[in-house]
C-alpha cells in the first residue's frame, strides 16, 4: 500500500476524516484508455487519495499500471471481483501479492470455503491489502434476482452473503448505499464497508438501482465511496471532486 510520510498534510487530512467518521472517496478509474487515465488523475488533483482499477483497466493496462498509479501517489482498489473454485481464487490472490493494492474485490456468492481460503492466503502473502466481498451488484434490482433463480429479497440476499463474508474473515462489504445502516447493526464496526452506486443530487442515474447521495451515505455508516461518472463525465474533474469532498465534510485547516 502507499507509504504517507508521518506529520505531512495528507496523514494529517486522514487522520482527520477519519476520527470525524468520513468516508474516503475513490475514484472509479473506469475510461476507455490508458492516456485518459492519466489524464483524469492528473486532473483530479492531490486531494484524490483512493482510485479504483477495475477488470477493464487491468486486462487492458496490466500490472505495470497498477505500480504506476501507486506511485504517483494514489491507493489502490483493484475490482476484480474474483469468482470461481476456491483453488483458483486463492492462486489468483497469490499472483496479485507483489503489486501494491490496498483493497481487493471478491464474491462472496463463490462460498464459505473460497472466502476462508482467499482470507488465509491474503494474510500470509498480502497483510496490508484488505479482502472485499461482493454481496448483490448495484446493477441488479429484485427482477434481476428472479431472473437468475434468487426469489429471496434483495435485503435478505445481501444480509446472508455480509454475514457469510465476516464469518469467513474478510475484511470488508461492497454494498449498495440503500444496505449500509442495516449491515451497521449485523456486522462489526471493524468490518469495512464500500459502496459504489453514490450519485451527488442532480447527476445522472445510468445503471444503478441502488443509489444515494454522498451525505446520504456518509451518515448511513460507508467507509468508502466509489464515485465514477458524476468525476470522470464533468468538464472539470477536479472541481465535481472538491463538491463531495465539500460535502462529506471538512478537512483540517
Amino acid at each position: 500500500m502507499r507509504k504517507i510520510r508521518i506529520g505531512s498534510p495528507l496523514q494529517a487530512s486522514i487522520m482527520f476524516r477519519m476520527h470525524e467518521g468520513i468516508p474516503e472517496v475513490i475514484l472509479a478509474l473506469d475510461v476507455e484508455s490508458k492516456e485518459r487515465a492519466r489524464g483524469m488523475l492528473k486532473a483530479c488533483g492531490d486531494r484524490l487519495r483512493w482510485v479504483k482499477v477495475g477488470l477493464q483497466t487491468y486486462l487492458r493496462d496490466g500490472p505495470d499500471f497498477i505500480q504506476e498509479i501507486s506511485d504517483s501517489g494514489k491507493s489502490i482498489f483493484l475490482d476484480l471481483k474474483l469468482h470461481d473454485i476456491p483453488n483458483t481464487m486463492a492462486k489468483a490472490i497469490e499472483s496479485l501479492a507483489s503489486l501494491p493494492i490496498g483493497m481487493l474485490t471478491l464474491h462472496a456468492s463463490a462460498g464459505p470455503d473460497a472466502l476462508h481460503g482467499c482470507a488465509r492466503i491474503a494474510r500470509e502473502a498480502m497483510p496490508d491489502t484488505t479482502l472485499l466481498a461482493v454481496t448483490v451488484l448495484t446493477s441488479m434490482d429484485q427482477d434481476a434476482l428472479a431472473s437468475i433463480g434468487i426469489e429471496r429479497p434483495v435485503d435478505e440476499q445481501v444480509n446472508r452473503l455480509a454475514t457469510l463474508a465476516a464469518e469467513s474473515d474478510v475484511g470488508g462489504i461492497v454494498c449498495s448505499p440503500l444496505e449500509l445502516s442495516r449491515l451497521r447493526t449485523i456486522l462489526s464496526s471493524e468490518t469495512k464497508l464500500v459502496t459504489p452506486g453514490i450519485r451527488p443530487a442532480g447527476s445522472a442515474v445510468g445503471d444503478q438501482k441502488r443509489i444515494m447521495t454522498p451525505s446520504q451515505a456518509k451518515d448511513a455508516g460507508a467507509d468508502y465511496l466509489v464515485i465514477g461518472r458524476p468525476i470522470l463525465a464533468d468538464d472539470n474533474p477536479q472541481s465535481a471532486l472538491e463538491l463531495i469532498l465539500e460535502e462529506l465534510g471538512p478537512s483540517p485547516s
